[in-house]
């Protein structure tokens, strides 16, 4: 945990704690359920993820550094976003309440969504560590963004127009948010690219399923992902994404 020690003018000491605000965003499309092909007893992708995150979350808080540092709030989103964990410190409890039943992948609600809800959050954590006699600094958001198909809203496609405002809200300052695009089988590999951002030397963290990879596989994989990237990162304080066993990464955009 980082702290600094800043001097009021009474002469006390306050410690100062830089913090992580981390989103694990799950698509819980009518896709998400349906079982694939290749597994047709399995209860889709959703049903992994509802039971693997919480084991994640148990785990990153019995690591010395992220329980510490981290707080993680866990939204899912089909017609409409919902929060299924809101953001709380990684010591709190890992459960995570079951999604909503919906049909489309509404980009454009979600992200607009999280850009609200991180200024709640924000404010939330600021006043919950000055309780505990801290002030402190919020680190720019990470956002994990797991998606099986592409923005579909009202029985049809939605336009980047539609949601890449709300994606600039987000990633451009003073929020400035890095999001890491997650495309299970199904998603569509230059929509994934245009919604991540990346590092300086231009690439993305944007990745796409090899569908050859079955679903619980994947989404295990994915899920170790998360948890390695958010342990990885939170010790250094850059954000550092593993490619998932079972992706690859998508090196730019067929289309411009």
């Amino acid at each position: 945990m980082t702290y600094q020690s800043a001097a009021p003018s009474d002469g006390a000491r306050t410690a100062k704690v830089r913090t992580y605000l981390i989103y694990v965003v799950l698509d819980t499309s009518e896709s998400m359920r349906r079982p694939w092909p290749e597994a047709p007893q399995d209860g889709g992708s959703q049903a992994h993820f509802v039971r693997l995150i919480p084991r994640m979350l148990r785990e990153l808080a019995d690591h010395p550094v992220t329980n510490k540092l981290a707080s993680v709030s866990v939204l899912a989103f089909n017609d409409e976003p919902e929060i299924l964990r809101p953001m709380t410190s990684l010591d709190q409890p890992a459960a995570i309440r079951p999604p909503r039943l919906g049909y489309g992948t509404d980009y454009a609600r979600v992200l607009r969504f999280l850009a609200d809800q991180h200024r709640k959050d924000v404010r939330a954590v600021q006043q919950s560590r000055m309780r505990d006699g801290y002030t402190v600094d919020v680190a720019r958001p990470w956002i994990f963004f797991v998606t099986d198909g592409r923005p579909f809203a009202r029985e049809r496609n939605q336009s980047m127009d539609e949601w890449m405002g709300h994606r600039r809200r987000l990633t451009d300052e003073p929020v400035g948010a890095r999001l890491a695009a997650i495309g299970l089988p199904g998603a569509e590999r230059d929509i994934l690219w245009h919604l991540a951002t990346g590092s300086e030397d231009g690439r993305r963290n944007a990745f796409i399923a090899d569908r050859r990879t079955n679903p619980k596989e994947l989404s295990e994989s994915v899920v170790d992902a998360i948890k390695s990237s958010i342990s990885t990162s939170a010790s250094t304080g850059l954000l550092t994404i593993r490619t998932p066993v079972g992706m690859r990464r998508i090196e730019g955009p067929r289309h411009g």
